[in-house]
C-alpha cells in the first residue's frame, strides 16, 4: 500500500466535481484561487494546520482510515513524510500534491 501523488489538474478536477476529501494544507490557502461553488468546496474541506496537528485533527473529526485525505505543503517533502506516517497508522486513501504548492503554481501558470 502506498500513497498517491497527484498534480494541480487532478486536484482541480476533484474540486470542480466536488468530490469529498479532507484537504490538509500545510502552507498557502487555496480558496483565493477559486470562485463560487469551487471556493465553497475548498472552504468546506480545507484545513490549515501544522504537521504536529495532523493526527489530533484526524482524531477530532473521527475520520475513517479509508476516507480520502489530500496533503499539500510548500514543496511536497513535508507531505511525503506525513503520508508515510499516515500509511503506517493504517490510512489507506492518502494523496499528496507532487512537488507541493511550488509545482502547483508552475502548473497553474
Amino acid at each position: 500500500m502506498s500513497y498517491n501523488k497527484i498534480g494541480y489538474y487532478q486536484l482541480n478536477n476533484l474540486i470542480e466535481n466536488r468530490v469529498p476529501f479532507l484537504f490538509f494544507n500545510y502552507g498557502t490557502d487555496l480558496t483565493p484561487w477559486y470562485t463560487s461553488i469551487q471556493k465553497l468546496h475548498v472552504e468546506a474541506w480545507q484545513v490549515m494546520l501544522t504537521e504536529s496537528q495532523t493526527q489530533s485533527e484526524l482524531d477530532s473529526r473521527k475520520i475513517p482510515k479509508d476516507f480520502a485525505i489530500l496533503l499539500l505543503c510548500p514543496d511536497g517533502k513535508q507531505s511525503e513524510r506525513i503520508a508515510k506516517d499516515l500509511e503506517k497508522k493504517g490510512y489507506t486513501n492518502v494523496y499528496l500534491i507532487d512537488g507541493g504548492y511550488q509545482q502547483m503554481v508552475t502548473d497553474r501558470g
